[in-house]
């Protein structure tokens, strides 16, 4: 099953790069318990810069590109990703199969998994739009509640 490892950056503020410190990650097939690749290893310094870029991306346009976007706009990205997860299947699943020692058939149904979730968000971001500014029923005459969503801003997660 051998293909070529690629080899990864960070990617921040639309372009790939190289963590701040250099640092690098080995990739061990648990299989052979041979080094295939590795993956930078993002620090504060680098999170910081992230952070940044993605604030300043955030209210761009003064957030008409993405902050003030609708539900049905995102989940165009969403389904673009699920889509473009599809396309790549095989060759996802070999990389899978390679990184967590796993059988080739089971990495194949992990990639049908991984698009189904950005399916599933893409769902809940058009639903979003029917929800924005649904009003509340609430026991009193007097008031009028809604809801109204929007987004928090930037977020810095570790993913595994």
């Amino acid at each position: 099953m051998g293909i070529p490892i690629p080899y990864r950056q960070l990617y921040i503020d639309g372009e790939w790069r190289e963590p701040i410190k250099k640092k690098r990650i080995p990739i061990t097939n648990p299989a052979t318990e041979l080094v295939i690749g590795d993956i930078p290893a993002a620090t504060v310094e680098d999170v910081e810069i992230a952070v940044a870029a993605a604030r300043n991306a955030l209210s761009r346009n003064k957030g008409q590109d993405w902050a003030t976007a609708s539900g049905a706009h995102r989940a165009k990205y969403l389904r673009a990703i699920a889509a473009k997860i599809t396309e790549k299947k095989g060759y996802l699943a070999k990389l899978e199969a390679m990184d967590s020692g796993k059988p080739l058939d089971e990495a194949a149904w992990d990639m049908d998994d991984v698009a189904g979730c950005f399916e599933y968000y893409a769902e809940l971001a058009e639903g979003l739009d029917a929800k924005q500014k649904a009003p509340i029923s609430i026991p009193m005459d007097t008031f009028k509640t809604h809801v109204f969503r929007e987004p928090i801003g930037v977020v810095g997660l570790i993913t595994p």
